[in-house]
């Protein structure tokens, strides 16, 4: 294979990846390994499609590539994700533990918290002063699906977009684009509001939204980072269901610690900073949520995982539907998942979905727990 061969391979396998059909990235990616075994976006994506098992000849790689010779930061902490990940699944929870630190250490990445916490006081405060302006409903009906990443929103959009009378869209940006193409300051926005402007960034968002939706009488918008404009989707969409999905707050962080998200969610590779953003959402989170008042909704991911159908009912009901047997099934989804979690969103809905966290809770209690303000608690204490 010839570099631009690779290459294509490579955007193939990925592609594979995300439609669900696992099977033929391992393949592509197996034939890319026979050619260049060190391939970092084909390692990468075989790890993401693979339970692999001690004897895996791509987990005896990742352990050499740890060990051997120098390289570039970025790519060493990509290879140390890769290893606590294979770590992970052959149940060497420390080995584990132990790749996830260095590979957050070793990555890259630049985070602002100090601008992040101006952005989020002046958030609350603009919001606080601002009138309560609000459009009338429009069609088709919205359900916006916010919360912190790797807090199960992935199989939250699953499990409704197998509903007959449902589309979920995916991780779309399209209203944070269209309100940056407003105002890129978004406290500025909230100060300036008038109905004509809401008008027109409720026109530009649906111009896209829509046509992505395939016809049908409910969207499903996932973008989790869209609680920063929880305050603003009620004044929008006066009919929308907002679903807040959540996990403990010690399995949420230990989730977004233990994954790599390229570029994005700087904060997550320290883990005190991960915990002090987490709180500062549950702090916006829960002032939109007051103003919201029966729009929004909580979905607990171990609700949802131990019992789908009584969990996502309140919400069935706010759109008039009923319960569809396919939606049991979320693995079956046909729909493209651009997502870090597109391998744990098609698998079976079981409560191990929600709780494989617990295998770390010591190892990062240990670590951090003393540092960590609010303390954190363990599994079954009371939530945080």
């Amino acid at each position: 294979m010839k570099d631009a061969e690779i290459k294509s391979a490579l955007e193939q396998a990925q592609q594979h990846a995300a439609a669900g059909a696992f099977e033929d990235a391992r393949a592509i990616c197996l034939r890319i390994f026979a050619h260049n075994p060190g391939v970092i976006g084909a390692l990468q994506t075989y790890m993401s499609v693979t339970r692999v098992t001690p004897r895996d000849p791509v987990l005896k790689r990742l352990r050499a590539f740890a060990r051997g010779a120098q390289m570039p930061a970025a790519i060493a902490s990509q290879v140390q994700f890769m290893l606590g990940k294979g770590l992970d699944d052959i149940g060497d929870h420390s080995g584990a533990f132990a790749a996830f630190v260095r590979a957050n250490a070793l990555k890259p990445v630049q985070f602002d918290a100090a601008a992040q916490a101006r952005l989020a006081e002046a958030t609350l405060q603009a919001v606080a002063q601002a009138p309560r302006l609000q459009l009338g409903p429009v069609a088709p009906r919205m359900v916006f699906i916010v919360g912190m990443p790797r807090s199960g929103s992935s199989v939250l959009a699953q499990l409704l977009g197998m509903h007959p009378d449902i589309c979920s869209v995916g991780e779309m940006t399209a209203l944070g684009r269209a309100l940056q193409a407003l105002d890129p300051s978004l406290p500025r926005f909230i100060q300036t509001m008038t109905p004509d402007r809401l008008v027109a960034l409720r026109t530009a968002y649906m111009a896209e939204i829509v046509a992505a939706g395939r016809g049908a009488p409910v969207i499903v918008d996932k973008m989790p980072e869209n609680y920063w404009l929880g305050w603003l989707i009620p004044m929008l969409f006066p009919d929308a269901v907002v679903l807040e999905s959540q996990r403990p707050a010690l399995a949420t962080c230990w989730s977004c610690f233990r994954n790599d998200f390229g570029q994005g969610h700087g904060y997550s590779t320290d883990f005190s900073t991960l915990w002090t953003h987490y709180h500062r959402y549950k702090t916006m989170a829960e002032a939109w949520r007051a103003r919201a008042g029966a729009q929004w909704q909580v979905i607990a991911l171990d609700d949802l995982a131990a019992a789908p159908r009584a969990t996502i009912q309140p919400c069935l009901t706010s759109l008039g539907l009923t319960w569809a047997e396919a939606m049991a099934r979320p693995e079956d989804a046909n729909s493209d998942l651009r997502t870090l979690s597109k391998w744990q969103a098609r698998q079976a809905l079981a409560p191990e979905i929600a709780s494989a966290w617990t295998h770390y809770q010591s190892l990062v209690l240990n670590r951090w727990g003393s540092k960590l303000d609010p303390p954190p608690t363990r599994q079954g204490s009371a939530p945080i």
